[in-house]
């Protein structure tokens, strides 16, 4: 019945152009959502694949609807559909847990191509598993490291912006991933994954992947964060360095270290130590990375305490 269901609903979809004038953007979310929820609690990974092509099937006919670009999408909770706040493109990205616990990402990016005066569409497929080198990769659309994005943070390099893009990846039984991608647009509008953007980083990286024990949880967020400036003075009585505090919005994540110290830097033993944070300033069009954060955002609410005089016990 749902088979049926889908298929009558693919081919209105792909009719409606000519057969309605307003096309109900709102009832066709909420259809999406009710498909992806289906996708979800799927008891099998056959039924779960099978409505994840029905659901993509959908989600690709909407979005070759004319206005859809301006439709804010704002009920979604089981996808994920972010837009570039230079209102260039929208990125919508969602995952498939297979039977064994690892997962596959799917997406799409719906971009304005400016030489031909109209929307583009170029679905994203998750090559993970073929990739040999993911941390110095460049890919496109069709080699794309996948993940489920939740942030997008444009960059303004010399000649073209880079969008960074904070996601999650579920990969299997035993561990979990967050990656730092960057996505930029080609001369032709195409898009392309990776790029050399990290300056100072450990690691020669175009991504930044952290691998970590599936029950950890790992912080991954681009906030207002405070760091310590080497100076290159000394104090005149004391002779310590003397730093500067700098404010600034970057991102920042948490120190990954084992859970022992003779386990070594396997991932799903690698855990958060937070009493030191990590993080990426901009820095001419780069990332520059720091590597002592303090991690206390200056932008978030104190909480106000309200300081009582002590009543001791007087027997009198």
């Amino acid at each position: 019945m749902k088979k049926r269901l889908i298929f009558i609903i693919a081919i209105f979809i792909s009719t409606s152009a000519t057969a309605q004038k307003n096309f109900d953007f709102r009832f066709w979310e909420d259809s999406l959502i009710r498909l992806r929820d289906e996708v979800i609690s799927a008891s099998t990974e056959v039924e779960r694949y099978s409505l994840n092509e029905d659901f993509m099937n959908v989600l690709e006919s909407v979005l070759r609807e004319k206005n859809v670009f301006k439709f804010e999408w704002d009920s979604v909770k089981n996808f994920s559909i972010l837009a570039s706040p230079d209102k260039l493109f929208k990125i919508f990205t969602w995952f498939v847990e297979k039977d064994d616990y690892t997962v596959e990402n799917f997406g799409f990016i719906h971009v304005y191509n400016e030489g031909r005066k109209k929307y583009i569409i170029y679905p994203l497929f998750d090559k993970r598993n073929a990739i040999d080198y993911p941390r110095t990769c460049i890919g496109n659309h069709n080699k794309w490291y996948g993940a489920v994005y939740y942030k997008i943070i444009p960059l303004k390099g010399k000649n073209k912006t880079y969008y960074t893009l904070l996601g999650w990846n579920g990969k299997d039984l035993f561990t979990n991933e967050k990656v730092i991608e960057v996505l930029y647009f080609k001369q032709d509008m195409s898009p392309a994954f990776g790029a050399n953007v990290f300056k100072k980083y450990p690691e020669k990286s175009y991504r930044i992947i952290f691998e970590y024990a599936k029950e950890a949880v790992f912080s991954l967020k681009y906030e207002k964060q405070s760091y310590d400036v080497n100076t290159g003075r000394r104090d005149s009585k004391t002779h310590q360095v003397i730093y500067e505090n700098i404010i600034s919005d970057m991102i920042i994540f948490d120190n990954l270290i084992p859970l022992d110290d003779n386990i070594g830097n396997i991932p799903a033993f690698m855990v958060p130590e937070s009493s030191m944070n990590q993080g990426f300033v901009e820095d001419n069009g780069k990332w520059l990375f720091i590597e002592k954060v303090k991690g206390r955002n200056p932008d978030k609410d104190k909480h106000n305490y309200e300081i009582k005089r002590r009543n001791y016990y007087n027997p009198q």
